[in-house]
């Protein structure tokens, strides 16, 4: 703590002159020739010294705005507004001032006007527009950093962007996709220094037929305008690092650019702990694909099963080597036609140390201590091609295909201690292929009518290969296992194979401009085979099948859902208002044990959509949504299946469908006139006949059961944000926090008669986050912040648990000399439960980077872990234990890089 006192106090004295250097307000107002005031009118001061914009400010409704300039200097105030001759007057503040300026209308046409400057911000229709220049600082490295720099976008702890609280979609490259269904790739890749402008696109939509017919408020895209100067170009660059500890990095990035095609090339070779694509951007990654019956109330939850492979976090492992290539492309070989697709291959391998102390949830209150050491190796592999057909304004046909191998495993060993200590290892692998085809046909048959036609196919088959070796014999009354051998090998093979297929034809009968009538008819078609055996390795390295039918699966699932769906949508005012229901006609047919089990039932699933637009850039919704979701074969199979080596989980074919009724108010405000960004989301959630798990355990050994809950389940959510910027200064507020009020069942066994046990659980997170920061184009910049974070669990059976994060930061940024740039981080974490301390530690990083002007080589230098922490801490709950991990991360180390900007 102390040495994150001296941080702040060094950082204070060296920014303090930019805080309290002298500075003046200028207030004015702007009319036009008969007084009337002219809103959005914009207002730049240029510094004469060294041209650049000091000032900046958006007239408000009154035609009023206010600027902040330095004292004693020269600035070219300029004032512009469309179809208005611009205004340029040369002031010199030496106090406080308000004037007023009236502005003539412009009789030459649009060529004659002359562009003064760009505005840092604009709004047209549902595109805001960011100049990057005006909010870069001059050390930004990639996309991320000037995205961080703008109000109103975030980027979260996945390298996700995130707008209004909404996570983006799709990003674009001068309108060209880029890694279509991941931001990611965009926010780590692109380089800062070739990014001229950022447009949000709100209400996105690819389908122009669709764009007025439908709701797509919760549609967010971004697009990437490159700096460029002539029609075809490249950019990019080539660095190559070696540092302590035999680290190294190569990380090439080339970007090619032309109106009919682009290419780019990412790669990163390294073992310094950067994560460029991982096994849980893996699973994550949707390539743009949708769930085309979400909006009509159903869906069923086909899982991938990701074996409880560990996942880390950015580099919180002990080592971690990467391997990364992808290649991206667009090309428009004619008006009509437009091709895209991408390549990703990723290889890790990854070495986790960590200590964990559980507390299990049982009556006994067992607590197991437990260290783990182990090794991963995953192989990953994405492609994707995207076609784009429209051989008239009225007709648009899409086709895409993506397909996703991997090929993981891991090796473990635990060592167990609840009385006694106990050894095990375990072993995992598989090698899942999933291949998902989409046809999309949109028709405008006239201005009231338009058809859409929307078909996907997925194709999902696994086989996760799952063995456990330990001391102790697991599941005495469930496993026949042979018991003289020297310790007990157990294995278990799995296949599952899945196709699905959804088909929705859509309606949209204009009525008005501001009206419209859809009608959608559609059907889901789901069929599943799954299979599973399970069998011991005996001393002599024979194999013992075990063939009681609860050990084994064979199981065939079908699944089909056939609805009608009508909406109504009117625009009345300043309301948007969106009603609409669905029939649904549900089939399910679960074939296992020689015993078919059919389900069919008839719902009606409403839901309503209410925006309410205060102005352009204000608004405030409500969203309502029953829905109904259904589990897959892989809840439904009742023989047992090893989760962990003292987990087993069983199916159960009795499972029935879960009801949702979702409600939700969405509050966001941009006010470009004073650049307060507001946001603010509100859910509540009641579910009803929830799937819940049934718990029988003995000691740490647990059998968990799916089954429909007798009581309703609540969720409430609230995350919020206020951020307002004053020049060169930013403020932020943020803050999350989740209740959720659950049930499990614990199966009790008292004096040898059997008994469940209804036991409410409720769990409350918060987070609370403040921080103030600079943003000056030519002096040191800094943030300061306090994060406060508080993780409460009630099981129904104990005290509640409740682990607090108390995290104080501050980050430096500072441009010096002729070419050089200084960046470090500093966070201190205070760890504890209740009040008891857990752990204390802080973290401190930094990079120093040398780039003489106009020069393609940079040279840096990059320190990480500087105050060398051995491991990090963490906290975890579940429905059978709460859990406090200790994870050992990466040493400290120093890394030199070459860098080649081309």
């Amino acid at each position: 703590m102390k040495s994150f006192l001296k941080l702040i106090a060094a950082t204070v004295i060296l920014i303090s002159p930019q805080i309290y250097a002298q500075n003046i307000t200028l207030e004015g107002k702007i009319i036009d020739s008969l007084g009337n005031p002219v809103t959005a009118a914009n207002v730049v001061a240029l510094n004469k010294g060294n041209q650049r914009m000091d000032g900046f400010a958006i007239s408000d409704l009154s035609g009023v705005f206010k600027l902040n300039l330095k004292k004693y200097t020269a600035y070219a105030l300029k004032i512009s507004y469309l179809g208005f001759k611009t205004i340029t007057k040369e002031i010199t503040p030496t106090e406080n001032f308000t004037t007023s300026f009236t502005m003539v209308e412009e009789a030459q046409t649009l060529d004659g006007v002359e562009l003064t400057y760009e505005m840092p911000v604009s709004i047209q229709g549902d595109t805001i527009v960011y100049n990057a220049d005006s909010f870069n600082t001059g050390t930004e490295k990639k996309l991320k950093d000037v995205l961080q720099n703008l109000p109103g976008i975030e980027i979260n702890d996945e390298g996700q962007i995130e707008v209004e609280g909404k996570q983006v979609s799709k990003v674009m490259v001068e309108g060209k996709d880029f890694f279509d269904g991941d931001s990611k790739l965009a926010t780590e890749n692109i380089p800062a220094n070739a990014i001229d402008k950022v447009q949000v696109l709100k209400n996105f939509n690819e389908v122009t037929q669709l764009s007025s017919v439908t709701n797509n408020e919760d549609q967010l895209a971004i697009n990437i305008k490159l700096k460029k100067g002539e029609d075809q170009f490249w950019f990019g660059e080539v660095q190559s690092s070696v540092g302590n500890a035999k680290r190294y990095a190569t990380n090439p990035k080339v970007f090619y650019y032309s109106s009919d095609f682009s290419a780019s090339i990412l790669g990163n070779i390294n073992n310094t702990g950067q994560n460029s694509f991982s096994r849980r951007d893996y699973y994550r990654f949707t390539g743009g694909f949708k769930n085309l019956s979400a909006k009509n109330g159903s869906s069923i939850n086909i899982q991938s099963d990701d074996l409880g492979l560990s996942n880390f976090q950015n580099n919180r492992a002990k080592e971690i080597e990467n391997q990364f290539g992808a290649t991206n492309f667009s090309y428009s070989p004619n008006e009509k036609l437009d091709l895209s697709g991408f390549v990703i291959v990723s290889k890790s391998q990854v070495d986790m140390q960590s200590t964990s102390i559980r507390t299990y949830t049982n009556p006994n209150r067992t607590e197991e201590t437990s260290e783990s050491n182990s090794f991963q190796d995953n192989e990953l592999q994405l492609y994707k091609l995207s076609t784009i057909y429209r051989p008239n304004t009225n007709l648009q046909i899409d086709y895409d295909v993506i397909a996703k191998k991997s090929d993981e495993f891991e090796d473990a060993e635990v060592t167990s201690e609840i009385t006694q200590v106990e050894n095990i290892s375990t072993f995992r692998e598989q090698q899942p292929t999933q291949i998902n085809q989409n046809l999309n046909v949109y028709y405008t048959l006239s201005e009231q009518h338009i058809f859409s036609v929307e078909a996907q196919h997925l194709f999902q088959e696994e086989n996760p290969f799952y063995r456990a070796i330990r001391q102790r014999q697991p599941f005495l009354t469930r496993l026949p296992l042979l018991t003289n051998q020297s310790d007990f090998n157990i294995n278990q093979n799995r296949n599952a194979l899945t196709n699905k297929t959804e088909a929705k034809l859509d309606y949209f009968y204009v009525l008005t401009p501001k009206s419209n009538i859809n009608i959608s008819i559609g059907t889901v078609q789901v069929t599943q085979e799954f299979d599973s055996n399970m069998f011991q390795i005996l001393d002599d390295s024979s194999v013992l099948n075990l063939t009681t039918p609860i050990l084994n699966n064979d199981v065939t699932y079908e699944f089909s859902d056939h609805y009608l769906g009508f909406h109504y949508r009117v625009k009345a005012g300043k309301f948007t208002i969106e009603p609409g229901l669905s029939l649904h006609q549900f089939h399910g047919i679960d074939h296992q044990n020689d015993i078919k089990k059919e389900q069919k039932f008839s719902k009606i699933l409403p839901d309503l959509w209410v925006s309410y637009n205060f102005k352009k850039s204000e608004s405030l919704r409500f969203t309502y949504r029953k829905l109904t979701r259904f589990s897959d074969v892989n809840r439904l199979a009742e023989g047992f299946i090893f989760k962990n080596y003292n987990a087993l989980f069983k199916g159960n074919t009795n499972l029935e469908s879960a009801t949702f009724d979702n409600y939700s108010f969405n509050y966001f405000s941009f006010n470009m006139f004073n650049f307060t960004n507001v946001f603010a989301r509100l859910n509540y959630s009641l579910r009803t006949d929830s799937v819940i798990n049934r718990i029988d355990a003995t000691g740490i050994n647990r059998v968990t059961e799916p089954v429909n809950s007798i009581f309703d389940f609540e969720r409430l959510s609230l995350n919020g944000r206020i951020q307002k910027r004053f020049l060169r200064y930013k403020m932020e507020l943020r803050t999350n926090f989740t209740y959720n009020k659950n049930f499990r069942i614990f199966v009790e066994d008292n004096a040898g008669i059997s008994s469940e046990n209804y036991v409410p659980t409720e769990s409350f997170s918060q987070n609370y986050r403040g921080s103030f920061s600079t943003n000056f184009q030519d002096a040191p910049n800094f943030g300061l912040g306090f994060s406060y974070t508080t993780n409460q669990y009630d099981d129904g059976q104990r005290d509640k648990l409740n682990y607090i994060t108390e995290q104080p930061f501050i980050d430096v940024d500072v441009a010096f000399l002729k070419g050089f740039i200084l960046v470090a981080n500093y966070s201190y974490y205070n760890y504890k439960e209740g009040s008891n301390q857990l752990n204390t530690y802080d973290n401190m990083s930094a990079r120093l980077s040398y780039q003489k002007e106009n020069s393609p080589w940079e040279f840096e230098v990059d320190l990480s872990n500087i105050l060398d922490n051995p491991e990090r801490n963490s906290d975890s709950f579940n429905d059978f234990f709460s859990t406090t991990t200790t994870t050992v991360i990466q040493p400290r180390y120093v890394i030199f890089s070459l860098k080649y900007n081309i």
